[in-house]
């Protein structure tokens, strides 16, 4: 461990840190709507996945880093540090806002380059940001799976979702469930003992993908054929079982949720990927997005939507089989067919709101689209940004009316919205290829973009 951290310091201190200018305020050609002001690009993030923060520093894992940036001044962010590495994928990039630290997690396809699903680990690396002008690896945890790591109970604990080898699947259950960590000691994490979500698909085991905790610290799995929700603090009723049980990280009580027959791996050939429970919505409403990518078919191509979940609370959704199957409510879906300012049909992927019941929420090629979900039977789009080149992962709200766009294309993008026109101030756009391709091993379910070398078996 001692030398792996030599080696990533004395990668980051070969690289420049010096302060690196955006490229002018100029907007990107495409479609862009009245109320979107675009900042700023930095284009060096080329292959950016995801984006994290600590106040006004921005944290940016790439396909070839992590990296810092001080966006105090949205508009002209300058560059920290770096610890430059090849990342795969670390979709949903955590941190610890408290204790200084960033999760990174890597699946089996990121050890080696062409990425492949026979190397037998995946883990989860956890980095130092106390300083982001010199970030330092703490700690390096092989797990069976990698992908997404998430915090729970304030980073008490990560939960990892994602792809797994068969040969490290110690859950035995045929898929790809979550593992935990107990992040203690973040120098030392502590591997739980069981998996958790092991269950999720009509009592089966399906391929989980990640996690994102509501406002009350419930932890949601979103995953093929199912969102479910778990208590990881505190004394609850196991809504499977009836009875009071004490919740951890490592051992989280059933909660609420349950089946969905959108992000089927078996019928849609994508998942459930990440979700949301608005407090907002008064507690009922669970919005989440349906990863389906490489059709132009919009009836096929990943949905977002928004389902009742107060039909889930007396623990139906964990005691779902295929015989009795279980599914929550559906209010309503969302897709960018014919919506002003797009060009075709593209899955819909993470999103983020702004606590007021709009969403700045990634469509790939389509780029941002701003959609009302104060009324989730009806999701209307309010406004878009989508540049002719883009390949948006991840759209961001921070505070002042500022978005950052994670961008694999384009880098990340800077905006400042204001009051949202869903009318188109840019000139049109009229790209319609997809800018990534199926992955070799998992098909469209985990697609790679075009730039990226293929994968081997």
């Amino acid at each position: 461990m001692g030398r792996l951290r030599t080696v990533l310091l004395a990668a980051s201190l070969a690289l420049p840190l010096v302060a690196t200018p955006s490229h002018a305020a100029t907007p990107p050609p495409g479609d862009i709507s009245r109320g979107v002001t675009f900042l700023a690009n930095i284009p060096e993030l080329r292959t950016a996945i995801s984006l994290n923060f600590i106040g006004s520093t921005m944290f940016a894992s790439t396909v070839t880093g992590i990296f810092s940036y001080d966006v105090s001044d949205p508009a002209h962010p300058k560059r920290l540090g770096g610890l430059p590495q090849y990342i795969w994928e670390n979709e949903d990039v955590d941190i610890d806002a408290r204790r200084h630290l960033l999760f990174l997690s890597r699946d089996p396809r990121g050890f080696t380059s062409p990425a492949t699903t026979a190397f037998p680990y995946g883990a989860v690396q956890v980095i130092d940001v106390s300083n982001p002008r010199l970030m330092t690896q703490l700690s390096m945890t092989l797990l069976p799976s990698g992908h997404t790591t998430s915090c729970v109970d304030s980073c008490r604990y990560t939960w990892t979702a994602g792809p797994a080898s068969d040969a490290q699947n110690t859950c035995k259950c045929g898929g790809r469930p979550v593992y935990a960590l107990d992040m203690s000691d973040p120098a030392h994490p502590k591997a739980c003992p069981h998996a958790i979500d092991a269950d999720e698909n009509d009592g089966q085991q399906d391929y989980t993908h990640d996690v994102q905790v509501d406002s009350r610290g419930i932890a949601w799995i979103s995953g093929s054929g199912a969102v479910r929700g778990y208590w990881v603090s505190g004394s609850h009723k196991n809504a499977k079982t009836g009875r009071m049980q004490r919740a951890t990280g490592c051992d989280p009580v059933p909660y609420a949720g349950g089946g969905t027959e959108l992000g089927q791996l078996s019928s849609r050939g994508g998942v459930m990927h990440n979700s949301l429970r608005p407090a907002y919505l008064g507690g009922n409403v669970v919005v989440a997005t349906e990863e389906v990518t490489g059709t132009s078919d919009c009836n096929a191509a990943g949905h977002l939507a928004a389902y009742d979940i107060s039909n889930s609370y007396g623990g139906a959704g964990f005691r779902s089989t295929p015989a009795h199957r279980f599914r929550m409510t559906l209010l309503s879906t969302w897709t960018t067919e014919k919506a002003v300012g797009s060009s075709a049909c593209d899955s819909a992927h993470y999103f983020t709101d702004n606590g007021k019941g709009t969403l700045a929420a990634a469509f790939y090629s389509q780029g941002t689209r701003f959609l009302d979900v104060r009324d989730p039977r009806h999701i209307r789009q309010i406004g878009f940004y989508r540049p002719t080149d883009a390949n948006t992962w991840a759209s961001y709200w921070r505070p002042g009316g500022f978005v950052f766009v994670a961008d694999f294309q384009r880098g990340v993008d800077v905006l400042r919205v204001g009051a949202l026109s869903n009318t188109v101030a840019a000139p049109a756009s009229t790209r319609r290829d997809n800018p990534n391709r199926a992955s070799a091993l998992f098909s469209w379910v985990c697609q790679v973009p075009t730039a990226l070398p293929k994968e081997t078996s």
